[in-house]
């Protein structure tokens, strides 16, 4: 038997550090651990226009951490023997554009991103646009071979769940997710009349001002589902613990089982729908999402059931980053495992380093002339990625693409006039530009979806 008592002193060692560290308007943290202990506590405002403080029962977006819910489902779909895990895709979806140059993608290897597509952009709120997308690219590796996450895969599987269920994908999720595990504050979907239950979500501009973030309507199997802490905790613990029990014993080890071994550069495995790692001496397991305005986690340990959930109502910022907030997770389990294994707490973690804020990366000299005129910022009515940037690398005899979160990707030019995003040769995301206007393209489509120049 565990002492809560330990456990509330951990709940209460990691509010005070939460608070040191918040760097956004605000976020609730939910904690789980054995024989149904639970805590939950909220930092900042719900609202930066407002004041209005955050409070514990707010609902948020989880986002990709919803892909867990639709493999959830999937899973349960199999289990009562309306779909095989082992079909293939176009077996469900026979509409479907994407070509299949390595054979067959089978709904395991979209569960596990392993089927070789690109990211996608979210670049509609309709999963079956995105859908439609897939006919501009083509998968770069044979299915099961790598890992490549990518959003628009659970979006193929939130149509498939929809046609094995018989019901609407808000339908699926409230019967296979949120109904067994009493997640009554939830809703299933983002709906325009959600917004009036949930807390604002915040971006920020370059001098740090937090300002209102578009809400985006979806019912998309990649993450669209919309929780209290508390209830996301109710999730997390069935997860962990199989309490309740969503799946099998089997089907549930299955799903916390990565598919294939991390490779030295991928911080985690990844099973079905589910994260994996061991980067901390033991088995954590959980998802993350992040979408406009708001980011979140879900994380926890299999072998004591303790977890934690961070959901914040600003933008995601890089684990390793000042402000970001996959610190909380990360010393919230190591104080809670501490409690629940009976050991001295950990210490603190000291504070990030300031990021490098070189603007170097992607503004070097100006490349060659038939480069040069590629060079600029082009924009999309999209939320999620609402521009790009392409510029010259540092040593300017090249083009790198820059996403609105900071990462820079290297161009590489290929035969047939394209860009491959990346310098791994198999790697499916593409960048064309079209649309000559005076010497200079006046839109980018980046992996099948435009981006209009807007410099």
């Amino acid at each position: 038997m565990v002492d809560n008592g330990s456990l509330l002193a951990a709940a209460e060692r990691l509010a005070v550090f939460a608070r040191r560290r918040l760097r956004a308007p605000g976020l609730v943290i939910g904690l789980v651990g054995p024989d149904g202990w639970r805590h939950e506590l909220a930092l900042g405002v719900g609202d930066v226009a407002s004041g209005r403080p955050l409070r514990t029962d707010a609902l948020l977006p989880v986002a990709s951490i919803g892909k867990t819910m639709t493999a959830v489902a999937l899973l349960r779909e199999a289990h009562a023997g309306r779909v095989d895990l082992d079909a293939a895709v176009h077996d469900h979806l026979p509409w479907l554009p994407l070509p299949t140059p390595f054979g067959p993608i089978r709904l395991r290897h979209l569960l596990a991103h392993t089927g070789g597509i690109v990211a996608g952009l979210d670049a509609s709120p309709s999963p079956t646009v995105e859908a439609l997308a897939l006919g501009e690219t083509a998968p770069g590796w044979p299915p099961g071979q790598r890992y490549h996450y990518s959003n628009v895969a659970y979006a193929l599987l939130g149509l498939v769940l929809e046609r094995v269920a018989g019901c609407s994908y808000a339908q699926a999720i409230q019967r296979h997710v949120l109904d067994p595990c009493g997640m009554t504050a939830s809703e299933a979907v983002t709906t325009a009349r959600a917004q009036a239950r949930a807390a604002t979500g915040h971006l920020e501009l370059d001098d740090g001002t937090f300002v209102p973030a578009p809400w985006v309507p979806t019912a998309s199997g990649a993450g669209s589902t919309l929780c209290t802490a508390a209830d996301l905790g109710r999730f997390l613990r069935a997860l962990l613990t199989g309490d309740p029990a969503l799946l099998d014993p089997d089907a549930h080890e299955a799903m916390l089982t990565p598919a294939l071994e991390p490779g030295p550069e991928e911080p985690f495995g990844y099973g079905l729908g589910v994260e994996v790692d061991t980067a901390a001496g033991y088995r954590r397991v959980g998802h993350s999402g992040d979408g406009p305005g708001f980011h979140g986690h879900a994380h926890g340990c299999t072998e004591t059931g303790v977890g934690v959930v961070v959901l914040c109502n600003g933008p995601w910022r890089p684990a390793a980053a000042p402000g970001g907030t996959w610190v909380l997770v990360d010393h919230g389990l190591a104080l809670l495992r501490a409690a629940a294994l009976g050991l001295a707490p950990p210490e603190d973690p000291a504070p990030a380093d300031e990021a490098d804020q070189d603007a170097a990366a992607g503004a070097g000299r100006e490349p060659p002339g038939e480069l040069a005129a590629l060079v600029g910022t082009y924009a999309a009515y999209n939320p999620w990625v609402p521009q790009v940037q392409v510029r010259a690398d540092r040593d300017g005899d090249g083009l790198v693409l820059v996403w609105p979160w900071g990462d820079v990707r290297p161009l590489v030019a290929l035969a047939d006039g394209s860009f491959r995003v990346g310098e791994d040769h198999a790697s499916p995301e593409r960048v064309r530009f079209r649309a000559v206007v005076e010497g200079r393209p006046a839109q980018v489509v980046v992996s099948g979806w435009p981006f209009d120049r807007v410099d």
